[in-house]
C-alpha cells in the first residue's frame, strides 16, 4: 500500500520509504524524522505530512453514551487532531487513549515547535496557570513552601522515568474494566466469540465445496467475531483476568524498586505509595496545599482522594481535569483508595 500525500510538500520515494521505516509507531500513527503518518479509518500510517506545515496537534475525546465506564465500544473514543498551516485538519482515532497521550510527548519532546493543545486550551492553561502564582504569592507559609518543594523534587524523579507511571496508569486502567464488567456480560460476549468460530471453521470448507450456505457461515461467523473483538471483553490472552491481574502487580513492583532507590539516595520517604506514584497525583497535592486545603503532604493525599471520589459522569470537568481523572483515577480504584 503506497503511501499518500496529505500535506503539499513531498518527499522522494526513496526517502520516504527510509523515512517510514524508521519511524517511532505508536498506535496508529508513526513519528518520522522528517514527517508525521496519520492512519485513515482502517489503514495505519496510510498518509504523510512533513513537519513544517504541522501548525498544531492536540487530543481530542469523544465520549459515547456510557463513555465513563471505559468499556470497550462504549467508552471513550480518543482522537489526535492534527492542524496544518493551510487550514485543513485531520483527525486520528486511537483504539486506546494513553497512545494518543503518548504520541503527544513524543511531538512535545522532538518538535517542541508544535503547539500539543487546541488553541482554547492553550488559552485556559495559560489563565490557570497565572491563578496559581498569584495564589503561591500570596501563601507565605514557610512549612508550606518545603512540602511542595519535596513534593516537586518528588515529581521530578518520576517524570524522568515515564515508562514507570505510563505503565502504571495502563495497567490499572485495564484492571479497573475488568472489575466493571458484569460476569453475565463477559460470558454473552464470550458465548458470540464461539459461535463465531465455530460459524467460520465450518464455513469455510461448505465454501470451498460450493455450497451456498458457506457464504452465509462465513458472513455471519465474521460479524459475529468482530462483534465480540469490539469491546475487548473476551476472558483470554491479554484481557484474562489473570494476565491483567499480573501486569497491574509488576507495575507496582517496578515502582516500588525504583521509589527504593530514590528513598535510599534521599534519606526519606517518598511522598506516596508505589501504586500511586504518578506525576499527576504529586501535581494535585501541590495545588492542594497551594489552595490552603492542607498543610503536609499526608493530608494532601487524603485531600486528592476525596476529590477524586466525587469526579464521576455527572460532574463536568475541563479538557485538562479530564485527562488528569482518566489518568491516575484507575489507580485509586483498584487500590480502593488505600
Amino acid at each position: 500500500m503506497p503511501t499518500l500525500l496529505y500535506g503539499k510538500q513531498s518527499m522522494p520515494p526513496s526517502e520516504l520509504k527510509a523515512d517510514k521505516k524508521a519511524a517511532r509507531k505508536i498506535g496508529p500513527v508513526g513519528m518520522g524524522r522528517r514527517a508525521l503518518y496519520m492512519n485513515s479509518f482502517y489503514i495505519s500510517r496510510m498518509y504523510y505530512v512533513v513537519w513544517t506545515e504541522v501548525r498544531r496537534v492536540y487530543k481530542l475525546v469523544a465520549m459515547t453514551k456510557g463513555g465513563f465506564t471505559g468499556i470497550g465500544a462504549f467508552g471513550s473514543m480518543s482522537y489526535l487532531v492534527v492542524e496544518l498551516r493551510d487550514g485543513r485538519t485531520k483527525k486520528c482515532q486511537f483504539k486506546y487513549e494513553n497512545q494518543t497521550d503518548q504520541a503527544l510527548a513524543w511531538i512535545e519532546e522532538h518538535h517542541p515547535e508544535i503547539p500539543v493543545r487546541s488553541a482554547a486550551a492553550q488559552k485556559k492553561l495559560e489563565e490557570k496557570k497565572a491563578e496559581e502564582s498569584r495564589r503561591v504569592r500570596v501563601m507565605p507559609d514557610e512549612n508550606a513552601q518545603k512540602e511542595i518543594a519535596a513534593l516537586q523534587e518528588a515529581k521530578d524523579y518520576l517524570e524522568k522515568q515515564p515508562q514507570l507511571y505510563h505503565s502504571l496508569s495502563a495497567s490499572a486502567g485495564k484492571k479497573r474494566v475488568q472489575q466493571q464488567v458484569p460476569a453475565g456480560k463477559r460470558a454473552f460476549v464470550t458465548g458470540i466469540f464461539v459461535v463465531s468460530v465455530v460459524l467460520l471453521a465450518a464455513g469455510i470448507p461448505m465454501t470451498i465445496k460450493g455450497h451456498p450456505v458457506g457464504l452465509y457461515m462465513l458472513l455471519f461467523g465474521g460479524a459475529f467475531l468482530l462483534f465480540s473483538l469490539a469491546g475487548n471483553l473476551i476472558p483470554i490472552g491479554r484481557n484474562s483476568p489473570r494476565r491483567v491481574e499480573q501486569e497491574w502487580q509488576d507495575a507496582v513492583s517496578s515502582c516500588e524498586a525504583s521509589l527504593s532507590e530514590w528513598e535510599a539516595s534521599q534519606g526519606t520517604s517518598f511522598p506516596v505509595p508505589a501504586r500511586y506514584a504518578h506525576p499527576v497525583v504529586l501535581e494535585r497535592m501541590i495545588r492542594v496545599i497551594v489552595e490552603g486545603r492542607a498543610a503536609d503532604a499526608r493530608q494532601a493525599l487524603e485531600v486528592v482522594k476525596d476529590d477524586l471520589k466525587k469526579l464521576n459522569c455527572s460532574v463536568k470537568v475541563s479538557q485538562e481535569e479530564y485527562d488528569e481523572v482518566v489518568a491516575v483515577k484507575p489507580m485509586f480504584l483498584v487500590s480502593d483508595y488505600q
